[in-house]
């Protein structure tokens, strides 16, 4: 089949939602106020950010950003490894160590290469990998060569166990086993049982944790410090991975840990490291702005939660289907995936800026809306949010009771087409 023909599928798909007036993705924002922006001269709410703490509108980092540009310009000129380097990165990984409780940092361009570059150079074919289903794509492409790999029920530790104790009994097994999961889950916005993950250590000793905080790093534990550090096992998690592009207003990412012979390895093993050009200067910078704030106001991560309890108990109030997790991260089921662009192109309509997420990101028939709290929402914007969403939910029957309903409805109808249809089959014998 040509190229052309092979991608015909998507463009179809996606010209046919442009023509229907429902596509959501790709909005070009012409200006942001962090909570709010500006696409195609309309004002919205931004309900759909990752910018967790507001930070990147924060004064002090956007200040700092331009001034790092003005000592080392906009790009940095080559890779850390060779031309590239500053003592800016250096120092920014040294906090970051810090700051989530470990004893080296290695600094990557963004999250999803920090991934694909550690995991690609780590692994040899005799390891086992175990991941959580639900786990990012950039852990899967990260572990694209890997020969032994395996998932367990999402969130489910004794899932884990076993499919790690299945391997080991193999009288051929040799090799290194990784458990990998996300803290925060990107889509379900679920807490990883990092407890009892990281308890799998104590009936596997030489286990490997491998813990994706890039929604958890500024949202979970005291000032931010990660999801490991508010279960208190930031000793039993051997890696720690983050990125800067949410809570940290930024760009780039990182791995941590105390293995500090590995992280040298990846130092100088990780393609994605070697051969890309190093974070610029303004990020890099901005970053570290960002820990300053945390470790000097805890509060913005209590006034965090504290929104995401209001709007939660809110959602729930309205019967709507949503996950019930700590964190900032709260899908809406829609059900399916034209009920959702439709959905968002009406909360677009009426100054909401939220997207839809369908399948393969969710499961088949259950799309929906990703709603994410920011510390910086003003009381005045979440009551306009909920304001509508209240109203939508009842328009397209969205709340618990209403898709009980239909999926009743829909139930009923297709046995009493099988009935009929049954009956035309009985006739046709006579």
């Amino acid at each position: 089949m040509k190229l052309h023909e092979r991608c015909q599928k998507v463009s179809g798909i996606t010209r046919h939602l442009r023509d229907a007036g429902i596509y959501p993705y790709f909005r070009p924002i012409n200006r942001s106020w962090g909570t709010e922006v500006e696409v195609a001269g309309k004002r919205l709410v931004m309900i759909g950010s990752n910018d967790y703490l507001g930070l990147a509108h924060d004064a002090r980092v956007k200040e700092a950003a331009a001034q790092a540009i003005f000592r080392m310009g906009t790009g940095p000129g080559g890779s850390r490894f060779l031309s590239g380097n500053m003592v800016l990165h250096q120092t920014l990984e040294e906090r970051l160590a810090a700051f989530v409780g470990k004893k080296r940092a290695v600094l990557h361009v963004t999250g999803f290469s920090t991934n694909l570059g550690a995991l690609g150079c780590l692994l040899t074919p005799s390891d086992y990998v175990l991941c959580d289903r639900e786990n990012h794509a950039s852990i899967f492409a990260g572990l694209g060569g890997t020969k032994k790999m395996g998932t367990f029920v999402h969130n489910d530790a004794g899932s884990a166990a076993r499919k790690i104790a299945s391997e080991m009994a193999k009288p051929d097994f040799d090799g290194q086993v990784l458990l990998i999961t996300e803290g925060i889950f990107s889509m379900s916005g679920d807490v990883a049982v990092m407890d009892e993950l990281a308890g799998l250590k104590k009936q596997f000793p030489d286990l490997l944790v491998y813990l994706d905080d890039a929604h958890g790093l500024g949202v979970l534990g005291p000032n931010g410090r990660g999801t490991a550090e508010h279960f208190g096992v930031t000793a039993q998690t051997d890696f720690i991975m983050g990125t800067f592009s949410k809570a940290f207003a930024s760009i780039g990412g990182f791995i941590a840990s105390d293995h500090v012979d590995v992280l040298e390895y990846i130092q100088h093993q990780s393609r994605t490291q070697i051969f890309s050009a190093a974070l610029p200067a303004a990020s890099a910078t901005a970053a570290l702005t960002c820990i300053d704030i945390l470790e000097a106001e805890p509060e913005r991560v209590t006034r965090l939660h504290s929104i995401t309890a209001r709007m939660r108990k809110a959602y729930n109030e309205m019967g709507l289907r949503i996950t019930q997790s700590l964190s900032p991260i709260i899908p809406i089921t829609i059900g399916s995936d034209e009920k959702a662009f439709m959905f968002a192109q009406e909360l677009f309509d009426r100054g909401i800026f939220a997207l839809p997420a369908i399948y393969p990101a969710v499961p088949r028939g259950q799309a929906l809306i990703r709603t994410a709290c920011m510390s910086t929402h003003e009381d005045r914007q979440l009551d306009f949010v909920l304001e509508v969403m209240d109203e939508m939910a009842r328009k397209y029957r969205i709340r618990i009771q209403d898709q009980d309903e239909v999926a009743a409805e829909e139930e009923a109808a297709a046995g009493q087409a099988s009935t009929i249809a049954g009956a035309r089959s009985s006739q046709s014998l006579l």
